[in-house]
């Protein structure tokens, strides 16, 4: 099963994640209900640190303060955002990692995963930013 270190409480200079030079960031909830999934996507593209986070139990905030520290002291190149699809807290992780790209490290590579019912779906930054706006939702439904 693959290494994950809780984000919070990793420094943010921490050698395995600057040796991988990239971050594949978990909801925590990943370890148990799809550890499958969190063992391919460490292992792709040469493979991943990994980290988790519950944005149940910690604020936003801190995360996104934390991630953008971990790009800029670890001189990433690329952040995975990976969690369960449908939970209000989780969704965060996917709104600050583009948060932390668009304000301070446009060069960035971010992607986004979200797993529903077992299955992984690729999540476009236009989705995530959308997934702010519940007015621009809300306009796309009512044109359908």
């Amino acid at each position: 099963m693959t290494d994950s270190n809780p984000l919070l409480c990793t420094n943010v200079g921490a050698r395995h994640v600057r040796e991988k030079g990239q971050l594949l960031i978990i909801g925590t909830c990943m370890l148990t209900q799809y550890p499958e999934i969190v063992e391919a996507f460490a292992q792709k593209d040469g493979g991943y640190a990994v980290l988790n986070i519950c944005l149940e139990d910690a604020h936003v905030n801190q995360a996104g303060f934390k991630i953008a520290s971990f790009v800029r002291y670890s001189q990433l190149k690329r952040v995975v955002a990976l969690s369960v699809d449908g939970s209000p807290h989780c969704v965060q992780l996917h709104f600050v990692t583009e948060d932390v790209k668009r304000h301070f490290v446009p060069e960035l590579e971010v992607e986004h995963y979200v797993v529903e019912h077992g299955r992984v779906h690729k999540i476009s930054p236009d989705a995530v930013k959308k997934g702010r706006h519940l007015s621009k939702i809300q306009k796309m439904l009512n044109s359908e």
